[in-house]
């Protein structure tokens, strides 16, 4: 099937977003978690996670257009903090539901049971099931005029990763830590690890470095 600007245009809302939100491929899944300057916490699933740069080490997020209250903006604009939690595939229904619009004085720890947990020197709630979590300070944001999206950058101050799924040259094996992608708003993906290659060059072919660590974990 072939869509041109004009058939989506043309097609029912729902249809249109599920194929434009599924045309880009599979993304990272992940939980915000933030609190306001009263306590009160706040999760959300998010599909648009990004790594920006590693010095400094930055991530992005998408927030939709803030015509309605954004829990999530609203508290990361009080407090500064907010933390990025890894979807495990035991927790991928219970980080569903908290897409659902609770109220402000309801937090999705509690409605959706997702057990949090809290760090020293960070007052934002993780995710205790995740097995990667990140701190981060918000630093900047844009606007996208287009849509009136708005782009959260946030440095991070923190990584904990569960010691099952990183090596020591510090790259993490999301297929041992039981990571899912996200597909659209709501299809949930498993990762298998396919290879993992030597940094590309010129006239010279990569190898796997993957196939070796396999052999010898």
């Amino acid at each position: 099937m072939i869509y041109t600007e004009d058939n989506l245009k043309h097609l029912p809302s729902r249809n249109r977003a599920s194929l434009i939100n599924n045309c880009c491929g599979i993304r990272s899944a992940n939980l915000i978690g933030t609190v306001d300057t009263k306590l009160q916490e706040n999760l959300a699933v998010f599909n648009s996670v990004m790594h920006l740069g590693s010095d400094p080490a930055l991530i992005g997020f998408i927030l939709r257009p803030l015509t309605v209250k954004r829990h999530t903006y609203d508290n990361i604009h009080q407090t500064k903090f907010f933390s990025i939690n890894q979807i495990p595939r035991d927790l991928y229904t219970e980080a569903h539901q908290t897409s659902a619009k609770y109220k402000k004085n309801e937090s999705e720890f509690e409605t959706c049971a997702i057990e949090k947990e809290y760090f020293e020197n960070y007052t934002v709630p993780f995710v205790k099931k995740s097995k990667i979590k990140i701190a981060c300070r918000y630093e900047s944001e844009y606007n996208i005029k287009e849509n009136g999206c708005v782009m959260i950058i946030g440095k991070i101050q923190m990584i904990a990763v569960d010691d099952s799924g990183i090596s020591e040259d510090l790259w993490i094996n999301h297929e041992k830590l039981n990571s899912i992608g996200i597909g659209g708003l709501d299809t949930y993906y498993t990762v298998k690890c396919i290879d993992r290659l030597t940094y590309a060059q010129t006239h010279q072919d990569s190898k796997s470095i993957y196939g070796a660590q396999k052999t010898t974990s």
